[in-house]
């Protein structure tokens, strides 16, 4: 190819899409960036219909995407477009265009490329994946090791028609996943592992570890999270003592990490029942086990299948159970099949019980409450109950770090330094070195964390000298300590802190009156913690109540969580496709099965109108597309 010739667009699909940049063209893929640039550059009516496009920046930023890695990123999706080729039927035409295309460039026009993106074949994805996405859940829902998660999906049917007798109307229906669950043998779990019969003790939560005693590893744990919240408001500070010394930081116990791996999921096709009531149960397990995965009623007589959702879904499984126990055949007694709670939503339960423990109101005035909090740093949007989740772990995330920079400015007053100058502080922390800085994370546990923290001594409150305040900072930190176990041990795989945290769980949600909850939790810890399950079933619970979806060490991430996110996109494709003619009922049959496969697509695009092709000069050769490396790695 002589170098003063430039490919037009059409000329650079055809050669980077179907010969990959093969004949001399150069397939590197900063070659394929300047190609791509040359492209567009040399070709007004392109510049102007990108720049037309609502995504488009500035007027001289044009936003485009390589169309080799967007074919190849729909082709690797879940195998489902294995069928798909770019040479298929539709290559005489688009040939037919780019002859055209070369014979008179002067006359392009944009409904060109309308053209050549038509032969791309959307439509036919999208039947493929309708077709064929059913016959991958059910071949993943007939192996051994399948898992299910579930939960409702609720959306609003408008009226279509302004009659009298038409309004709008709720739906309840139910969306889930079956996934390769991990730590199961070949033979899949059998119900001689689960032992019914063995009962919870008093004994079982008062001994089981991070609960009523106070060991070396809940120390621990206290120590990083208080010298943690120091780093976190002295990052340089605490960053350069420890840089000068032998002594390591304070490091997270580990006590059962799992094994890195990337999970394998597919998502079901649409339950058209509420599970939120007894009678959609019935039915949201018949349609997953018997429709969906089509298995035989030989496969109930001795396997065990385990569900997870949230506490009302094992709740009802378990009322399905008690209703069926004098069935005569083993798929309608559901003894197969045991509910789990899982844990983001133990995760979102347990920030309403902060919520509703340390809230207060306008006449306490109290600083020890979240109301003082967010009042003293102007936090919006948060109700005084059931605030939405990710505004409410905020909030009381950063309450546990004041908290614990307030123990510190305590200490560093009573040496004299003037704790409202920032510098002076973390002047004080770099003089302390790294002995010293453990010496006050030390004081600070001990008065703070230790169990007389939580319960003065009665000679105290015989005296009056209880200091309330004080008391109200450290339950509330101390209580901290627990949900902060949680998440770390959520995103790092451990399930060993979440076995921990399951028994304080249990007497949290009582003590606070949440006894739904409070018996979610005893039931989790009888499976988990006694001999009513095999080590293999309580290993194969815990570790399927986690997910990795990028196969990282810390993304790790709660199974019923990944389904919330599926949830979300779910919502945004029925909101954006809605007309008055299709509504939302039709939408959710067919999204709930392409969501997962669309919500790729729709992510690729997206990408591709906001990743700005840089004018030549200003182009990194070393970068794919042309950026700063700072950019591309946000």
């Amino acid at each position: 190819m002589s170098k003063t010739h430039h490919l037009t667009l059409a000329e650079f699909i055809r050669v980077y899409v179907t010969t990959q940049g093969d004949d001399g063209y150069g397939d590197r893929p900063a070659t394929r960036a300047k190609r791509l640039a040359e492209a567009i550059y040399g070709q007004p009516q392109v510049v102007d219909a990108l720049r037309e496009h609502p995504a488009s920046g500035a007027a001289e930023v044009v936003t485009v995407k390589s169309l080799r890695k967007e074919m190849k990123a729909l082709e690797e999706a879940g195998d489902m477009f294995g069928t798909y080729r770019i040479n298929d039927p539709q290559e005489e035409s688009l040939q037919t265009s780019i002859s055209r295309e070369r014979q008179s460039q002067d006359d392009q026009q944009p409904e060109d490329y309308e053209r050549i993106l038509g032969g791309m074949q959307f439509g036919q994805m999208y039947e493929q994946v309708h077709t064929r996405a059913p016959l991958l859940f059910r071949r993943y829902g007939q192996q051994l090791d399948a898992c299910v998660v579930y939960d409702n999906f609720d959306y609003r049917e408008g009226v279509k028609h302004q009659l009298i007798s038409n309004h709008a109307e709720m739906r309840s229906v139910t969306t889930g996943k079956v996934f390769r669950g991990v730590d199961i043998s070949p033979g899949g779990l059998r119900k001689s592992m689960l032992h019914r019969e063995v009962p919870l003790t008093i004994e079982d939560l008062l001994y089981s570890p991070g609960a009523a005693l106070y060991d070396e590893t809940a120390a621990e744990i206290d120590t990083y999270f208080i010298a943690e919240a120091i780093r976190t408001a002295y990052p340089k500070s605490v960053k350069s003592i420890f840089a000068k010394s032998d002594n390591p930081f304070p490091a997270m116990p580990t006590v059962e990490l799992l094994e890195l791996r990337k999970t394998d999921s597919k998502t079901l096709g649409p339950i058209l029942f509420n599970e939120g009531t007894l009678e959609g149960s019935y039915g949201v397990v018949e349609s997953i086990y018997k429709h969906q995965f089509q298995l035989d009623n030989t496969e109930f007589d001795n396997r065990l299948f385990l569900a997870f959702g949230d506490q009302k879904t094992s709740s009802l499984i378990r009322s399905i159970q008690a209703e069926q126990v004098d069935a005569s055949a083993a798929y309608d007694r559901k003894d197969w099949l045991i509910g789990v709670a899982a844990l983001f939503h133990l995760r979102m339960n347990f920030l309403w019980l902060m919520q509703k423990t340390h809230y207060g109101n306008m006449e306490q005035q109290d600083p020890s409450t979240l109301y003082h909090n967010i009042n003293f740093w102007g936090r919006k949007n948060i109700p005084s109950d059931r605030a939405a989740f990710q505004v409410l772990e905020e909030l009381v995330l950063h309450s546990f770090d004041a908290r614990i920079v307030g123990l510190l400015y305590t200490r560093l007053e009573q040496r004299g330094i003037d704790t409202s100058e920032q510098e002076e502080v973390g002047n004080a922390i770099q003089k302390m070195h790294a002995k010293g800085f453990m010496e006050v994370v030390r004081d600070i546990r001990k008065s703070a964390f230790e169990p007389q923290a939580w319960r003065p001594s009665k000679e105290k409150y015989a005296n009056n000298t209880v200091d309330e305040e004080f008391l109200s900072h450290a339950r509330y930190l101390q209580q901290m300590i627990v949900y902060k176990t949680l998440k770390y041990g959520i995103k790092n795989g451990d399930i060993g802190l979440i076995d921990r945290v399951i028994g304080v769980c249990c007497f949290y949600f009582e003590g606070t009156g949440q006894s739904n909850y409070a018996f979610e939790m005893l039931y989790l810890k009888r499976l988990i913690s006694t001999k009513a399950c095999d080590q293999e079933l309580r290993r194969a619970i815990l570790s399927n109540s986690l997910v990795n979806p990028h196969g990282r060490q810390d993304t790790w991430q709660e199974v019923d969580r990944s389904l919330e996110y599926l949830n979300l996109e779910l919502k945004r494709e029925l909101w954006a496709r809605r007309t008055s003619t299709f509504g939302l009922d039709a939408l959710f049959k067919t999204t709930s099965l392409t969501a997962e496969y669309t919500v790729c697509l729709r992510k690729a695009i997206e990408k591709a109108d906001t990743m700005a092709i840089l004018p030549l000069e200003d182009r990194d050769e070393t970068n794919e597309w042309g950026l700063p490396s700072d950019i591309e790695s946000e």
